[in-house]
């Protein structure tokens, strides 16, 4: 006689579920039938995985698909899930290393969303005063409104008293203006930026809001008591660093990334090569060729370059920066960087759209890869996005 393991008491469930090592198999194990998902719901709280690998949240598909279904793929197993998730469409999205994707819909409200529990976050809208539409109005305004709203989403999780919150940081404006906002908050916060400064990325690291600008100087920023009635004024860190910072290297359009690795600070110099026909605007895509990784020296308060990650991997791009530790089951290569394609100038490419640049650099070899190659990486709107799965 076949055994029904649904008829399984909850509480037998439960304690089974708990002893699953990895969140593919208790992701896996929730979706077996009702009373499985019940009982890994309730102890869901209680689990604890080994090092959790990011997943790539793919490009939207508009294309005979009414109930929204979106993929996404998990890098520790090379698996692809579908989920409908009409939430995401239409939106930009950035991912996190706490389970939640950024948004900017075309409503130009902000929102942080879990692709696995369907939970959202609401955050101030982006909306302008009806004033602002004229002259331009309809979905040409939107999108260009939406453009110019967000280059980048940085989501920090920031100490209050006896609990976290959640922080949700614009970088707008090729960098020359960033917003920040609290859940919970009316409006966004204007950050002062220094004076022909571009502020390049944020980290959280020993309860720091530590900003990096492009000059290789880093700044302060307390936004654990912040007013949101007056400007976030930065705070000095550090002088200016190296020359590699304050200007483009070897002639290659580069991206710098702020991480944080253990107890150090790194940063992350992505350098990209222009291709295609100058003459043709459609025909220009760029495509990463290197990466360099320099190290803050608290001691002098000076980048020190290093030569090797050790057992984790770094994770930049559309996403907010991140570290992961690389164990012997979750798939990740150790010393190695993965990367996703957020330099937008030239997603309307015919011959690459947004999201061809993405993919592995080994950092030892200097070696390039790819860790996806479906037809469903491209979008000039919004691209694919890694993110850290969480319940």
């Amino acid at each position: 006689m076949a055994s029904d393991f649904s008829m399984l008491p909850v509480d037998l469930l439960g304690v089974i579920a708990l002893k699953l090592e990895t969140f593919e198999d208790f992701f896996e194990f929730s979706a077996v039938c009702r009373s499985w998902n019940r009982a890994s719901s309730s102890v869901k709280h209680q689990w604890t995985a080994t090092p959790i690998v990011p997943w790539l949240l793919l490009a939207e598909n508009n294309q005979d698909n009414p109930d929204c279904v979106r993929k996404i793929f998990n890098l520790s197993n090379n698996k692809c899930y579908k989920f409908s998730l009409p939430e995401t469409f239409g939106a930009r999205c950035w991912g996190t290393s706490y389970g939640w994707i950024a948004m900017i819909d075309r409503n130009l409200d902000v929102q942080l969303f879990n692709p696995i529990t369907k939970a959202q976050i609401p955050f101030p809208s982006l909306k302008p005063p009806r004033t602002y539409f004229n002259p331009r109005s309809g979905e040409s305004y939107q999108n260009w409104f939406l453009d110019s709203s967000a280059d980048k989403v940085i989501v920090l999780k920031v100490p209050q008293n006896d609990h976290y919150e959640f922080v949700v940081m614009l970088v707008r404006q090729h960098c020359y203006s960033v917003a920040i906002a609290r859940h919970g908050d009316q409006w966004w916060t204007s950050v002062s930026i220094k004076s022909k400064g571009r502020m390049l990325d944020v980290v959280e690291i020993d309860d720091n809001i530590l900003a990096l600008y492009n000059d290789g100087s880093i700044v302060s920023l307390n936004v654990k008591e912040f007013n949101a009635l007056e400007h976030i004024k930065p705070v000095d860190y550090s002088p200016c660093g190296h020359e590699l910072f304050v200007k483009f290297n070897r002639g290659h359009v580069y991206h710098t990334y702020l991480v944080r690795s253990g107890s150090d600070l790194l940063a992350v110099l992505r350098y990209r090569e222009q291709v295609g026909n100058e003459k043709d605007d459609d025909d220009i895509f760029c495509q990463t060729i290197d990466f360099e990784v320099y190290r803050f020296r608290t001691v002098d308060k000076s980048w020190e370059e290093i030569d090797d990650l050790g057992e984790v991997a770094l994770v930049v791009g559309r996403n907010s920066s991140m570290c992961v530790s690389v164990g012997h089951t979750n798939g990740l290569q150790r010393n190695c960087i993965y990367f996703t394609d957020d330099y937008h100038l030239f997603w309307g490419s015919v011959r690459e759209p947004g999201g061809h640049d993405t993919g592995v650099f080994d950092f030892e070899s200097g070696d390039i890869w790819p860790f996806y190659e479906g037809d469903d990486i491209h979008s000039i709107f919004s691209p694919p996005t890694l993110f850290i799965p969480q319940f």
